[in-house]
């Protein structure tokens, strides 16, 4: 029996899913039972209630477990949690549960990225999880995934990207994609397949005891070029601007578009054009709203980071917890990538390509 925390979850659905096909049985433990309902019926499934925050809750969730999978952690905090609730207190107790009861085999999640000197709360709380695990004296294994993408809804971060360069909502944003400091920084997406892959495999592999794996693509490139990598994939054409004067103007342009028709109507409303001149301004609104959507190139263009991460220290000290975003920012002008290859050969997997992966997102 594995127990999986955060079974539920993007990255939780597939690696449950891989642990089945591999002929585990699996418990999981949630809080809400209902976010599990398509999986409640499967006969190698059990499902456990019980909250990684509360240890009263986790002993039952123990009992014949062999190894437990944690996955648990957040990427933003709320008003409801911190990072240091979800990513060091929630190992914390689950360790401790695990430890009482026997259980020999850790398996945990944590982020491209960590380091004990982190610029970020989140990298920061990660490795505190990490150092919990280490000094356990468990059997432990360690994945550090990069940017995780995957082939449904779930996927929120390609997904994003896709809605935002597709129509209807690219003539809202002009086109365009900010991207902070101009998108240089590094990321290795690695699809989640090869992160279930990893994580299932690990429960019976014992060269990876003791051992920490970055979970990356083959090639590590920047933002602006994955960016360019989906737009290529959904057929757009693109440029980058470091000031983005044409993003303006286009964005005026279009602005033009939608409210030169709204003035002809008034003025002829208001008796100031004939029939004739309505005529051939409304002629001269058609010729301008088709030679606008002849310019579908996707703008991509720079977004300092500095003016953003100022104003997110300033919102740090009155805004709700949820509306602080200045831990993500720091966390997205760092580069976040890794070796793929001891993972690959520990494994046995061939990373795929992020091409080949967003063909498959695009696609869906």
């Amino acid at each position: 029996m594995i127990l999986v925390t955060g079974g539920t979850g993007f990255v939780g659905q597939e690696v449950v899913r891989k642990l089945l096909a591999l002929g585990y049985k699996v418990r999981l433990l949630v809080r809400d039972p209902r976010r599990a309902a398509t999986l409640a019926h499967h006969p190698e499934v059990e499902i456990v209630q019980g909250d990684v925050l509360r240890p009263e809750t986790l002993p039952a969730a123990m009992t014949g477990v062999k190894a437990v999978i944690h996955l648990i952690g957040i990427i933003a905090e709320t008003s409801k949690i911190t990072f240091e609730q979800g990513h060091v207190e929630a190992t914390r107790n689950v360790l401790a549960a695990a430890k009482q009861a026997g259980v020999t085999r850790w398996v945990q999640m944590s982020a491209a990225g960590t380091r004990p000197n982190a610029s970020s709360r989140y990298h920061i709380t990660k490795w505190q999880a990490e150092e919990l695990v280490r000094q356990s004296g468990l059997d432990w294994t360690v994945f550090r995934p990069s940017l995780i993408y995957g082939y449904n809804h779930e996927d929120k971060i390609l997904n994003l990207l896709k809605l935002a360069l597709s129509w209807p909502l690219n003539v809202v944003t002009c086109y365009s994609l900010p991207l902070l400091n101009g998108g240089k920084p590094l990321v290795q997406p690695v699809s989640v397949r090869e992160v279930a892959h990893c994580f299932a495999h690990a429960a019976s592999n014992k060269t990876s005891i003791g051992q920490t794996f970055d979970l990356v693509g083959p090639v590590a490139f920047s933002w602006r070029e994955m960016a360019t990598k989906i737009a290529t994939a959904l057929g757009l054409s693109f440029r980058y601007e470091n000031v983005p004067v044409l993003l303006v103007l286009r964005a005026l342009l279009w602005l033009a578009t939608v409210l030169f028709p709204i003035w002809i109507i008034v003025i002829v409303v208001q008796h100031h054009l004939n029939l004739v001149e309505a005529e051939l301004a409304l002629g001269f609104a058609v010729v301008l709203a088709a030679l606008t959507s002849l310019w579908r190139k996707v703008i991509i263009f720079n977004l300092p980071a500095a003016p953003l991460l100022l104003i997110g220290q300033i919102l740090n000290s009155f805004a709700p917890r949820a509306l602080q975003m200045s831990e993500q920012l720091k966390m997205a002008i760092e580069d976040n990538a890794g070796d793929p290859k001891p993972a690959a050969e520990t494994f046995g997997y061939v990373p795929e390509s992020f091409e080949a992966g967003v063909a498959r997102v695009v696609g869906a």
